[in-house]
């Protein structure tokens, strides 16, 4: 059972992810999550900075203490991430998001990943960890290194986080396959171009979808139907 499994109790999950514009349009937006049925959710600092969307964790944990909630602060390294976030949010953080885990197969040290993983220790932190890997606007992982990528990020992290090539671009269903090839029992999921109509392409091979783009009706406004649309497509 992967941590995706172990953790939301099914096999696969959307996590809406919301740009928070303002805090009333952010907290619109998870009323609108929770309302739809998702299990979670990621705020990321495009709006809003950092602090006011930790601030927002806060207030949207007060309205519904059972929503999971993660975040991405796009200027952090993970395991400041990680720090600043529970420090701003009384200790609790259900998931960090970071577009680079640091995971580089062509090393032998993986100092970033390294990093990460002493930081939850020393903090006591069980929360899920998605790592970017072969993400988009990082380096470039060649197709035929996506195995050895995973099997090493595997180590670090607790969900394999990948993209296509650009946000709200569909990712190559070869590559999401490779990278499920090699992450053995861990988890993958898929955070950019997945739509109602196009997620029945990424289903085999990821257990998470982190989706904005595909479900605002415009930037930082979740659409509540596209939302229910992609949560039925998923659960299919």
């Amino acid at each position: 059972m992967n941590r995706i499994e172990q953790v939301f109790g099914v096999s696969r999950v959307v996590l809406p992810v919301v740009h928070p514009l303002g805090r009333r349009e952010a907290l619109h937006s998870i009323d609108v999550v929770q309302r739809a049925g998702a299990r979670g959710l990621f705020l990321i600092d495009q709006g809003l900075g950092e602090y006011e969307v930790l601030d927002v964790v806060v207030e949207a944990r007060t309205r519904y203490p059972a929503l999971w909630i993660g975040v991405n602060l796009l200027s952090r390294r993970p395991a400041e991430a990680l720090e600043v976030a529970l420090d701003h949010c009384g200790g609790r953080i259900d998931g960090i998001w970071s577009d680079n885990a640091g995971v580089d197969e062509r090393a032998v040290e993986q100092p970033l990943a390294e990093e990460f993983v002493a930081m939850r220790r020393a903090r006591g932190w069980s929360g899920l960890y998605f790592g970017g890997v072969a993400f988009k606007y990082q380096r470039e992982v060649p197709l035929g290194d996506l195995g050895r990528t995973a099997a090493i990020a595997a180590r670090y992290v607790d969900v394999l986080c990948t993209s296509g090539p650009g946000t709200g671009q569909a990712a190559d269903p070869e590559r999401l396959r490779a990278l499920h090839a090699g992450a053995g029992d861990a988890a993958i999921a898929l955070a950019s171009g997945v739509t109602a109509d196009n997620a029945h392409l990424y289903t085999p091979h990821a257990h998470a979808f982190l989706v904005g783009t595909g479900i605002e009706a415009r930037f930082g406004v979740i659409d509540e139907a596209r939302l229910t649309a992609l949560l039925r497509a998923i659960a299919n």
